[in-house]
């Protein structure tokens, strides 16, 4: 009968609620097997513990893909006498409204995951956390997390507080960024209560949780699991008079099949310059603008070191060297100052360059004699018409100058950019026939897998090419590195991880409040996203709706919210750590998340445009519902 319910289920004939219903009305009077029961009480005088947790882990959870992280029960404070009820209803929590939207999600459909149920002693810990061996948002192997609370651990992973977090090096064991949560509450065991209780803290929850020693003593202990088990765990622990107890080890999820290779220089202090939709060819071309004559005749610089990476939703991130980039608006700002004439000449000469290539392009590749000569053209063209504009305007912005001629030149350059055009008539028609010249399946994918330089050369690969297709259609992403003439192309499962690393985001950043239109916080899962914002303040989905793509903006990330999580397209929490259940989830569903701002519900209203880039650890409001 229960397959049934879930075939339906799978089919989209009934919904969640109502296989719910049905799953649970009918295993109602199944009784629980009496050899099972034997088997538990015997277990349980072995166990010699007065009380007991009872914990379920389906077959599937803890698995390299999915955690489940909150989807099934647990029960905490268990007598004895009351094992095999509990043990019952983690048996049913498999088939909770929550845990049914989790398994279809991640394409569980009947009679393909059940649930084993973990009895443990009973740990009153005043103070436990979580242990990430691998940090699980910038991913770098020799980096680890640690989150600890006061009282049991329930308390991080419900979202409901703001822990404390440790971040620490694996192979010095330093901690290298740290954070006090002010955690205003805490759930703790009673002295022969039946429950643990939630209890406010007052200024004792604003306290550091652990001392170095602990920190680092844990991290040892984590190291020497993962090394175990020989893979990155996510762990969790409680203090019990001054000693460490692991409750949970399981692997972390969400890390990309390539976390732990270099795919990236962080040698440089990088600088976004742009975020757009780019090809793989057209951001090796931009690699190649400022590594050239023309850009040290017109900027004073020669830039031999860029990187692109492309994130998730296929926008490609451009970077140069901050020295470099600073050099440049230096060199504009000289020119302002002491030159201006000559300015003035190189944007007119941008102009008169935009009204001559407009009628260069009429005819295509065919006015070109060979691929050096485009490349010539390309970049002179982009510089004139893109770069140099693009840097004075950002001088007249960032020192505020009063200068209508030359602002309107500037401006003038950059609404009409020309590299696009070029772009689509030149260099991608180019691509094309170069590949279709040596057999490449679909010539029309050139501009996704080639670069310019390999076209330069003369050296793309026919059988290199059809890899690159392959990655392009299984989703992976490309990140494009130029170091000193050579350039590298890699492309890979994951890459907002990359984009964490290079952004050094590892702690809460805390939300001054200055501006009343941006909130602060801490990312959760890479990412930016815009769209309308859909204020829950529930801490579960029933009876709450939300439209596809909005932007769930929560008090806690209660995994409770499965069904709304799996609709939304971005997330923002007022509570919550990294290690917190929905958190997880949101990582393997791949969301923008931006947890613990501390006052999004209060200062976000539904309807409203808001904007979530978690690679600088904020949300902003663009525009308030019903403004203009």
């Amino acid at each position: 009968m229960v397959n049934a319910v879930i075939r339906r289920l799978d089919a989209d004939e009934i919904s969640v609620e109502q296989a719910t219903g049905e799953i649970t009305t009918h295993l109602a009077s199944v009784p629980v097997p009496t050899e099972v029961i034997e088997a538990v009480e015997q277990a349980v005088i072995g166990l010699e513990a007065e009380r007991v947790s009872v914990r379920s882990s389906a077959t599937y959870e803890d698995s390299g893909d999915t955690a489940w992280a909150g989807q099934l029960e647990t029960y905490l404070d268990v007598r004895p006498e009351n094992i095999i009820t509990r043990l019952r209803d983690c048996w049913l929590s498999m088939f909770s409204r929550s845990a049914l939207a989790y398994g279809a999600t991640h394409g569980y459909g009947a009679a393909q995951f059940s649930v084993a149920v973990v009895i443990q002693k009973m740990v009153a810990s005043e103070i436990s956390g979580i242990g990430f061996s691998v940090h699980p948002v910038t991913q770098e192997p020799n980096v680890m997390l640690i989150e600890a609370c006061f009282g049991l651990g329930e308390a991080i992973v419900s979202g409901r507080i703001m822990p404390d977090q440790y971040v620490v090096e694996r192979d010095s064991k330093k901690i290298i960024d740290q954070l006090t949560g002010s955690q205003r509450e805490g759930l703790f065991m009673q002295p022969g209560g039946s429950k643990a209780i939630w209890r406010e803290l007052e200024t004792e929850g604003a306290q550091r949780k652990l001392t170095d020693a602990q920190v680092i003593e844990y991290a040892s202990l984590m190291t020497r699991i993962a090394d175990h088990y020989g893979y990155p765990v996510d762990t969790e622990w409680a203090l019990e008079d001054d000693k460490f107890q692991l409750l949970q080890a399981r692997p972390i999820t969400t890390l990309a099949e390539e976390y732990d290779q270099p795919i990236i220089d962080l040698s440089d202090n990088w600088q976004l310059l742009v975020r757009r939709p780019m090809s793989l060819l057209e951001v090796s071309i931009w690699a190649h603008w400022l590594d050239s004559e023309h850009a040290s005749k017109m900027m004073g610089v020669v830039v031999n070191r860029a990187m692109s990476i492309q994130d998730d939703v296929g926008m490609a991130l451009l970077f140069f060297p901050a020295p470099a980039m600073a050099a440049m608006m230096t060199c504009i700002g000289e020119l302002y100052q002491n030159k201006r004439n000559q300015l003035i000449t190189m944007l007119q000469h941008g102009q008169t360059l935009y009204r001559e290539a407009r009628q260069r392009m009429e005819g295509g590749i065919s006015t070109f004699k060979d691929i050096d000569s485009v490349l010539d053209f390309y970049t002179h063209a982009a510089q004139f018409t893109t770069a140099l504009p693009a840097t004075v305007l950002n001088h007249i912005e960032q020192y505020e100058l009063d200068d209508p001629e030359i602002r309107t030149l500037a401006e003038k350059l950059r609404s009409d950019t020309l590299y696009p055009v070029i772009e689509r008539q030149v260099a991608d028609p180019m691509a094309k026939s170069m590949t279709a010249a040596i057999g490449f399946s679909e010539p029309e994918a050139a501009p996704l897998v080639t670069t310019w330089r390999e076209l330069q050369k003369g050296s793309i690969d026919r059988e290199l090419l059809e890899k690159r297709l392959e990655a392009v259609r299984s989703g992976k992403r490309f990140v494009f590195e130029s170091i000193d003439g050579e350039d590298t192309v890699r492309f890979v499962s994951q890459t907002g991880y990359l984009l964490m690393r290079l952004a050094k985001q590892y702690a809460i950043v805390p939300d001054e409040e200055v501006n009343p239109d941006q909130l602060r916080g801490q990312a959760a899962w890479p990412g930016l996203y815009r769209g309308k914002a859909r204020v829950i303040l529930s801490p579960d989905a029933v009876g709450q709706v939300i439209e596809d793509g909005e932007v769930l903006i929560s008090i806690q990330s209660s995994p409770a919210l499965m069904p709304l999580l799996r609709r939304c397209g971005a997330l923002v929490t007022d509570d919550g750590g990294i290690a917190c259940h929905a958190a997880i989830i949101a990582r393997e569903l791949r969301r923008p998340t931006l947890i613990g701002t501390g006052r999004a519900t209060s200062v976000i209203h539904t309807g409203d445009l808001i904007e979530v880039d978690s690679y600088r650890q904020v949300v902003r409001i663009l525009e308030r519902a019903g403004a203009g």
